[in-house]
């Protein structure tokens, strides 16, 4: 599962996600501005332990995490949330993230040779993002 998961990814490609973070409850300007940068994604793994940082522009946020156990996530949009990551296969991962209160959101990560699919749904919204591998 590592040497297709590690990695640096850059976004390439979006679709629909004024939409979706309009659905989490971003303001229009946060919308506009989130919209406005290409985060890099970079993964890396020691032992059981996985590390994901996402940085733009406008800020960086890092988890650590295993694969299945819940952990404690300050979303960029600054909401608290408890967030579990599981493995589907060798190169999916589903990741849930609950607020106290608000909507669940669902992302998966499909990892492939030379990109990164992530599709986020929250209500009945869903945006999809593309990352190339760099």
């Amino acid at each position: 599962m590592q040497d297709v998961i590690v990695g640096k990814y850059r976004l390439s490609k979006t679709e629909n996600f004024d939409a979706f973070l309009a659905e989490i409850g971003l303001g229009y300007i946060k919308r506009k501005l989130a919209q406005s940068t290409s985060p890099e994604i970079t993964i890396t793994r020691d032992g059981d332990r996985w590390t994901m940082v996402t940085s733009s522009a406008l800020s960086t946020s890092e988890i650590t995490f295993a694969l299945g156990e819940d952990f404690p996530e300050d979303r960029q949009d600054g909401v608290s949330v408890t967030s579990n990551i599981s493995a589907d296969g060798n190169t999916t991962w589903t990741q849930t993230q609950k607020p106290g209160d608000g909507k669940d959101v669902t992302i998966v990560r499909e990892f492939g040779e030379r990109e990164l699919r992530v599709t986020s749904t929250v209500g009945g919204v869903t945006a999809n993002r593309v990352y190339e591998r760099i």
